[in-house]
């Protein structure tokens, strides 16, 4: 428990310590835990524009995404690098945050509405290495007219 159970605001601010362990990693908490226990269990439920209903597991997450680390890894990606994800909410966006996660990557989360201007400046202030996209967002990454230079890696 973080919080002890006091009723005075003082005292309760004077109790609280962080409990943070010397090693920790969100994406196995979040899904490798599940998926090692129950990988067939529901994790999310995504839903199509055409509102094809999809149930994906823990264990698809976790393959999925281990998947992508690995990809990034290998295309020179490492701990402590930003990898920017430009995609619509669903699968494949929760997919690229658990590898960035996995990897010990920095995730800088894209908003799939940004227009070309507002990708180019937080892709370049990010100091992004990595980007994660879909067409749509390769369509707008070729519109930018100087890419930053510090962006390596497409998937």
């Amino acid at each position: 428990m973080i919080l002890p159970d006091l009723r005075d605001h003082e005292r309760l601010r004077a109790a609280f310590r962080w409990e943070i362990p010397a090693r920790y990693n969100i994406a196995a908490d979040i899904c490798d835990r599940w998926a090692a226990r129950e990988p067939d269990r529901t994790a999310i439920i995504a839903v199509s524009q055409d509102w094809r209903v999809t149930p994906v597991s823990f264990g698809r997450l976790r393959d999925r995404s281990s998947r992508l680390a690995n990809a990034l890894r290998a295309r020179g990606v490492s701990r402590g690098d930003r990898v920017a994800i430009l995609l619509p909410q669903g699968e494949a966006v929760l997919a690229a945050h658990l590898a960035a996660y996995r990897m010990g990557a920095i995730a800088v989360p894209l908003a799939a509405l940004f227009g070309v201007d507002a990708l180019a400046y937080r892709l370049g202030d990010s100091g992004a290495k990595a980007l994660v996209t879909n067409a749509a967002g390769l369509a707008k990454l070729r519109q930018i007219a100087a890419v930053p230079a510090a962006l390596e890696c497409v998937v």
